[in-house]
């Protein structure tokens, strides 16, 4: 019943991808470079897919699982049922639930340990992006060793993992489908991922019922990072012609249903298209990567703790202005498919008009400039110079961007 890999959400209608028919695309299309795409896991998704969780355990070979979970769905009661769930089903449990919004080396080594010392043999993730980037980052380190520190960077991870199950209770990161697992280092005051094909999770269910509780303010940060991933990886210079149509049906889905959860959070049909355009961003910056806006949000989340989806959600407009040159034609096109209004206006009209609704969002869902979290001006070019060392999305984004244009665009952010 619920085996299925999105189909009437993967539908691309005329509308969405009207700009696959521009001579624009035609001619990139005959002289792209080669590109490889890659999808790993095995998706389950419908309302109350969650349920089919002790199948996917068996049918992996699961025993004993490290059950990594959100300590706001341990709150809710829901947690407690799956425990019970797995437990009826003869497979052991064995919970870790002490992530953090953003979460740390040490947190993510002791998860690891926990599921070491316990023999796990399969990881199960269950929570937004920083639960589901912890377990990822356990499994490695249950069968590899070492500390999350060791293996912060490009391909460093040595040996696979355990198998992984995540389960995303939020529309925002995808990491249910990415290769990345990301976590601060509190003494240096950075965050770094782990990056290796190894993070790849081996199944991801989507199930819709389990955001319903989200907040308004959890639910207007993680979509906002969801857009992120969709409007970052469709302007990648890495994008090809498949991530662009992801990408490009990701920001349909969120643009027109992320406002709706933030006011009508009980809207099932609005959180199911949610968490599936979250799953398509993530499935589109896993092949396209993301742009300059990660790596600028990079440095506030490390030297000041602010919540990723925030601090993305705050950056985009004003990456977006400053990069308008190099993408107008592309940004335009997109943009006229999410409003009927935008239309009939001229490209970079359409592309402004966009920039202007995500700012008119940040007032909608009450974002705070960076004056209002604490941060000061004065450490403007200390953060610049730390997210230009966030080379592979400071690499991907669609013009060349420096210090002084970064400090710019922090400046754009503070009131």
């Amino acid at each position: 019943m619920y085996r299925y890999f999105l189909k009437e959400n993967l539908k691309i209608n005329q509308h969405t991808c009207q700009f696959l028919t521009e001579r624009s695309f035609y001619l990139r299309l005959l002289t792209m470079e080669s590109f490889r795409f890659l999808c790993h896991p095995e998706i389950l998704a419908g309302d109350g897919a969650v349920s089919l969780l002790p199948e996917k355990v068996k049918a992996l070979g699961g025993r004993k699982v490290l059950l990594v979970a959100d300590p706001f769905l341990a709150r809710t009661g829901k947690l407690k049922k799956i425990q019970q769930h797995l437990s009826s089903c003869q497979i052991q449990v064995v919970t870790y639930d002490s992530v953090t919004g953003e979460p740390t080396t040490e947190q993510g080594d002791a998860c690891g340990q926990l599921g070491r010392e316990e023999n796990c043999n399969l990881v199960v993730g269950i929570g937004g992006g920083s639960v589901l980037d912890t377990a990822k980052a356990a499994a490695i380190l249950i069968t590899n060793g070492g500390s999350v520190k060791d293996y912060q960077g490009l391909n460093k991870v040595p040996e696979p993992g355990l198998p992984t199950i995540m389960v995303p209770t939020t529309a925002g990161t995808g990491s249910e489908v990415t290769f990345t697992a990301v976590f601060v280092r509190k003494q240096l005051q950075k965050k770094a991922g782990i990056n290796s094909p190894f993070l790849y999770p081996t199944v991801a269910i989507l199930d819709a019922e389990l955001t319903l509780s989200l907040p308004p303010a959890i639910t207007s940060t993680t979509g906002l990072d969801a857009l992120c991933h969709a409007v970052e990886s469709y302007l990648s210079r890495k994008a090809n012609f498949l991530t662009e149509i992801i990408s490009c049906q990701a920001a349909n889905l969120i643009w027109k249903n992320l406002p709706v959860a933030f006011r009508e959070g009980s809207n099932i049909a609005v959180r199911r298209n949610m968490l599936y355009g979250s799953f398509l961003a993530g499935l589109g910056l896993a092949n396209a990567g993301v742009t300059a806006v990660h790596a600028i949000s990079y440095p506030l989340g490390g030297i000041f703790g602010m919540a990723h989806g925030l601090a993305n959600g705050l950056l985009l407009p004003y990456v977006l202005e400053f990069n308008l040159p190099a993408v107008v034609e592309k940004l335009g096109s997109l943009a006229k498919q999410l409003e009927p209004g935008w239309q009939e206006l001229s490209l970079e009209k359409a592309a402004l008009s966009f920039v202007e609704g995500i700012k008119n969002l940040l007032k909608e869902f009450h974002f705070p400039g960076l004056k209002q979290v604490g941060v000061c001006p004065e450490i403007f070019p200390r953060l610049a110079e730390e997210a230009l060392k966030v080379s592979v999305p400071i690499q991907n984004n669609p013009r060349d961007i420096t210090a002084s244009d970064i400090v710019h665009i922090y400046e754009s952010c503070w009131q």
